[in-house]
């Protein structure tokens, strides 16, 4: 019986639990690619992100603050109209793998 229980605790741990960004999976997610890059831009600016793992959730903060799996999920392109400094920051998470690292673009809007 204990066998068994440690068989099936090792199966979760390596493959994982397969809830969003539940942490259990082993395979690291790629980051985010949040496009364009960093820079310095004339407002708008449309700003778009994509993860490589399909059907992956993608969380969002452009306050300066880390995303977490509480953060906004990201719905689609967005513009930032307003002048000055933002910092969008990214994570994604799918089912079977571990949350992805953080992506982040700086952006000077003008």
């Amino acid at each position: 019986m204990k066998s068994l229980l440690a068989v099936s605790l090792l199966l979760l741990i390596n493959l994982g639990c397969g809830g969003y960004g539940s942490g259990m999976g082993t395979t690291p997610q790629a980051a985010p690619v949040i496009s364009p890059n960093s820079g310095t831009f004339s407002t708008p600016l449309t700003v778009t992100i994509s993860a490589s793992v399909p059907n992956a959730t993608i969380y969002v903060t452009t306050n300066g603050t880390m995303p977490t799996l509480s953060s906004p999920i990201y719905q689609g392109p967005f513009s930032l109209t307003q002048a000055g400094a933002v910092k969008v920051q990214a994570i994604a998470a799918a089912g079977g793998y571990a949350t992805s690292p953080v992506a982040v673009a700086n952006f000077t809007l003008q």
